[in-house]
């Protein structure tokens, strides 16, 4: 969410960053192979697929690392460690999948380290013979430190659907907003419209291409684009100590040529599916 950092980054910051993340993306991938001979192709499929679905009723946890190799505009970087957890509950005969996403800046350009603001949503979700939709909240708590942070509370309303009619092809679109409604008097208004376009493809044995944390980001408060974030994700479910897992690494790019906003993020991560049924 924040975007404006100030410009002068520390460069061994950037090299310990980059090295952690392609030490971390060579071990995900040496991972795929020695394990993809103990999967269950039809269940592993299945889990892949809702690893990717943000409307999927799938308990997750996640830790991943963020590194964001330049800006446009000049060549700094940053690294985050980004902690996400997907929790499906009921309540009365409705079911919902709350998530929550904490960033923690291990290097910025301005230099600031810390946690960033907490992001949240809550969707109640649908099943339909095609697939399912939700709608919901989503909303930021003012949790970052100085300088990572937008110091605004916000909400705003969520809505999604995923097509899943073809087994082998997810498809959809997620839409979260956050405007801010209380927070610091100091801080700018914060208006924000997140479009996430949803896409997977099945490969088989648990193996999965997708859009990632591809998002196209509308500021309302500057009539204007902030972000035209587009990735591709490759990940595997394996089974180790008697859980599912999905490493997965992911390589984006911003289009929106604006100074200040990322470049190349690469992302690697690692995630543990508790299906419920």
């Amino acid at each position: 969410m924040v975007k404006n950092f100030l410009r002068d980054s520390n460069s061994d910051g950037r090299w310990r960053a980059g090295r952690f993340v392609f030490i971390a993306v060579g071990l995900l991938s040496s991972v795929f192979p020695i394990v993809s001979w103990a999967q269950n192709r039809s269940g592993d499929d299945e889990l892949a697929a809702q690893a990717t679905d943000p409307t999927a009723s799938l308990m997750s946890f996640q830790l991943n690392d963020w590194y964001t190799a330049n800006f446009h505009g000049n060549d700094d970087s940053a690294n985050q460690a980004v902690f996400r957890a997907a929790i499906p509950f009921a309540l009365g005969d409705s079911r919902h999948i709350f998530r929550i996403t904490q960033p923690y800046f291990t290097s910025s350009p301005s230099g600031a380290t810390g946690f960033a603001d907490t992001t949240i949503f809550d969707l109640m979700v649908f099943n339909q013979p095609w697939g399912r939709w939700g709608v919901g909240l989503s909303g930021t708590l003012p949790t970052g430190q100085d300088g990572l942070t937008t110091g605004k509370w916000t909400l705003g309303p969520a809505v999604g659907f995923v097509n899943s009619s073809d087994k082998q092809i997810n498809w959809g679109l997620f839409a979260q907003t956050f405007f801010s409604f209380a927070g610091a008097s100091s801080a700018p208004d914060v208006g924000l419209i997140n479009l996430q376009p949803i896409f997977s493809y099945q490969l088989g044995g648990g193996r999965s291409l997708s859009l990632g944390n591809s998002a196209l980001v509308y500021d309302t408060e500057k009539a204007r684009w902030t972000s035209l974030n587009l990735g591709v994700n490759y990940g595997q479910v394996v089974t180790f100590a008697g859980h599912k897992w999905r490493p997965n690494v992911e390589a984006d790019y911003d289009f929106r040529d604006v100074v200040g906003n990322p470049k190349w993020t690469i992302r690697a991560g690692i995630v543990l599916l508790l299906p419920t049924h």
